[in-house]
């Protein structure tokens, strides 16, 4: 026969049932605490949830490729000296993560400036910079984001303006951009090379002078590229007539030499050269020292 199920001891199956009735009541209150606060938990989550939504921006901060943010804590100490890179960075509500781009960003403008002699001319222009990216924070608490408005904008448009008073309208309607350029940035790199900024390039896109001015200009240049052909064609004219001369005193000489005039020599040659072709000819010397040769066609 089986051996038979001992039963526990009268103490252990009171424990075990005085723990089932607990963990009952323990189920049964937490049920009616839910049941009886169940609107108010469920307010509480929508006000959490509202708040996530309403501060999500001002928690979770994204960098996009070719940005670096720079965290300002306002109770631990400011400014940080770390700087974000792209990607998704947490952050306090109160604290702020400004964006600074590293790409390269192009600001223009048109200005107008007075020339040497007074004239004012219309000069458009464009500025390429960027973020020194190794100091960036450097760069937030000497100027801001908005160093571009402050500094870049400023000194070029100065630099432009003492280029263009160090010139007359016409110096600069004929100069070479090139070198107005080269001359705006040694003015203006050394100013900005003081901040933690990088100036890649300035441009002037457009000169606009007062329209007679540039047409006395164009009227100016036409007519000295028409003296300029004159002085051409009469040094080429006198070089013809040198040319000429020494020509004239060669056949001279040759006539005194050889006695015999330079027509006469040439009748010659060309007798010679007549009388070795083919064709059947007459030749009729002539007479006397002046006397020149006559051809006579036979075939006809």
């Amino acid at each position: 026969m089986p051996a038979s199920r001992q039963a526990p001891p009268p103490g252990q199956e009171k424990l075990r049932l005085q723990a089932e009735l607990l963990d009952l009541d323990a189920k049964s209150l937490r049920r009616s605490y839910f049941e009886r606060h169940r609107f108010g938990v469920a307010l509480a989550a929508l006000i959490l949830s509202f708040f996530v939504i309403l501060f999500w921006d001002e928690v979770v901060i994204s960098l996009r490729a070719g940005q670096q943010g720079i965290y300002w804590s306002r109770f631990f100490g400011g400014t940080k000296n770390h700087i974000l890179l792209d990607g998704t960075h947490l952050k306090f509500p109160w604290d702020e993560i400004t964006i600074y781009e590293t790409r390269i960003t192009a600001v223009s403008g048109k200005v107008p400036m007075l020339s040497q002699d007074g004239m004012q001319i219309d000069v458009e222009w464009v500025a390429r910079y960027k973020p020194d990216v190794t100091r960036i924070p450097e760069l937030h608490r000497i100027l801001g984001p908005y160093y571009g408005e402050k500094i870049v904008v400023p000194d070029v448009i100065s630099a432009l303006r003492q280029i263009v008073g160090d010139f007359t309208a016409e110096d600069i309607y004929t100069h070479d951009e090139e070198k107005l350029l080269v001359l705006v940035e040694k003015r203006v790199k050394p100013v900005i090379g003081q901040y933690p900024i990088l100036l890649e390039s300035v441009k002037i896109t457009r000169l606009d002078l007062p329209a007679e001015m540039a047409k006395g200009i164009v009227t100016k240049l036409l007519y000295k590229q028409e003296m300029l052909s004159y002085d051409f064609r009469i040094k080429a004219e006198e070089a013809e007539a040198a040319r000429k001369g020494v020509e004239a005193r060669g056949i001279s000489e040759f006539e005194k030499v050889s006695g015999v005039s330079l027509l006469r020599w040439r009748a010659l040659a060309a007798t010679t050269e007549i009388a070795k072709s083919p064709n059947s000819k007459i030749i009729i010397m002539g007479t006397g020292q002046n006397g020149l040769p006559v051809l006579l066609n036979a075939d006809k």
